[in-house]
């Protein structure tokens, strides 16, 4: 059996997909999660009871790279299944960059997510056509794909112009070692300074501002 861990924070997405997903004989959604809570999962990994990983990008948009990262960080063999939201298909498409195996639409039919399940667990890609040609314009690693797993989550806070005291808490590590690690990003991404990391963001789809600001 396949057993699938799911992390949303919509309680009706969550039924409904548990709902679909268990009524099949090979798949089973064991946990339920409203974010990545690693003291939960590595006991988890260690008992080798997660096969696959569910993210809803419903959350915070930047906060899906980061849950990603932090991923990637405790779990890098546990593939991972994007559920989106009709997100950009550029900022979509960093999600397949940084280690996703593959990539729904949440109007995808319910065929279409268990044929996803079986393919990623297989260890294939599922990438809608439209992602594929938007990674295919960009075949070679982008600079921000160089960074290590730590410093790229880094790299993720400064985006959203947090103070390294609350980057070292929210990392668990001290504020002299957020330093360091900003240091590295700013020589590899060749950055001047913090405005150089919003920009780059901007740039490259990894920030997407709101469609309106309110008055």
């Amino acid at each position: 059996m396949i057993k699938i861990a799911l992390i949303s924070e919509d309680n009706l997405v969550n039924y409904s997909l548990k709902h679909l997903v268990d009524q099949q004989p090979r798949f089973k959604i064991s946990h339920v999660l409203p974010t990545l809570d690693e003291s939960k999962i590595k006991p988890l990994l260690a008992k080798r009871q997660i096969n696959l990983m569910i993210i809803s990008v419903s959350l915070p948009k930047t906060d899906g790279l980061e849950l990603l990262a932090q991923l990637r960080g405790i779990a890098p063999r546990v593939p991972v299944l994007i559920l989106s939201n009709n997100e950009e298909d550029e900022f979509l498409a960093n999600f397949i960059r940084i280690g996703c195996k593959g990539c729904l639409d949440r109007h995808a039919s319910v065929d279409d997510l268990l044929n996803a399940i079986e393919e990623i667990s297989a260890g294939r890609y599922v990438i809608p056509a439209k992602l594929q040609a938007v990674i295919k314009a960009h075949e070679q690693p982008l600079p921000h794909e160089r960074l290590s797993n730590r410093e790229f989550q880094v790299f993720l806070k400064f985006i959203q112009r947090k103070p390294i005291s609350t980057v070292a808490r929210e990392l668990n590590v001290t504020t002299g070692a957020v330093s360091v690690f900003r240091s590295r990003v700013l020589k590899k991404l060749n950055f001047k300074s913090n405005a150089d990391f919003i920009f780059y963001a901007l740039q490259h789809h990894l920030l997407v501002l709101p469609a309106s600001l309110p008055h």
